[in-house]
C-alpha cells in the first residue's frame, strides 16, 4: 500500500510540474536574466529521430540578447539517466535566435532539460520539462 500511495503522489507531483511548463510559452532563467523560448525542427516531437531546436533569448523586458553561448543538458529524473545525445549550439542567427543540434530522445516519458545562456560571463539556466 505504501509503495502504491508514493507510486501515485510522484506521478501526480511530476506531471503537475510537467502540465505547468508545457503551459508556458517562454521560461524565465533562475536568477532571472533571461527569458528563453524554443521552437524545435522536428514536430511533434518523436522518439529516436536526430534533430534541432531554434532557442529565442531575450531579456526579461523583452529585448533579443545577442552574443550568447547556449549549451543544453538533461535527461529523465524519474529513470535516473540523461540525454543519450549532446546537443551544441551551431550558430547564432541573429534577433537573439540560436540553433542548438542534436537533440535525440529514446524513450517516451517525463523529461527535463538545462538550458544554459552564457553572455560576457553573466550565466543562468533554465529547466524546461516536457512530455514525449
Amino acid at each position: 500500500m505504501y509503495r502504491r500511495l508514493l507510486l501515485v503522489a510522484s506521478i501526480a507531483l511530476t506531471m503537475t510540474t510537467i502540465a505547468l511548463a508545457e503551459q508556458n510559452e517562454s521560461w524565465l532563467t533562475r536568477s532571472g536574466y533571461y527569458r528563453i523560448s524554443y521552437r524545435s525542427d522536428l514536430e511533434p516531437l518523436a522518439i529516436n529521430r536526430i534533430h534541432s531546436w531554434t532557442f529565442h533569448v531575450e531579456t526579461p523586458d523583452g529585448k533579443p540578447v545577442t552574443g550568447a553561448v547556449i549549451s543544453v543538458t538533461g535527461g529523465m529524473p524519474l529513470h535516473n539517466h540523461g540525454l543519450p545525445t549532446d546537443p551544441a549550439m551551431t550558430a547564432e542567427t541573429g534577433d537573439g535566435n540560436y540553433v542548438v543540434e542534436g537533440f535525440r530522445f529514446h524513450m517516451n516519458g517525463a523529461w527535463e532539460l538545462f538550458v544554459t545562456v552564457d553572455v560576457d560571463g553573466k550565466r543562468d539556466t533554465a529547466v524546461l520539462a516536457l512530455t514525449l
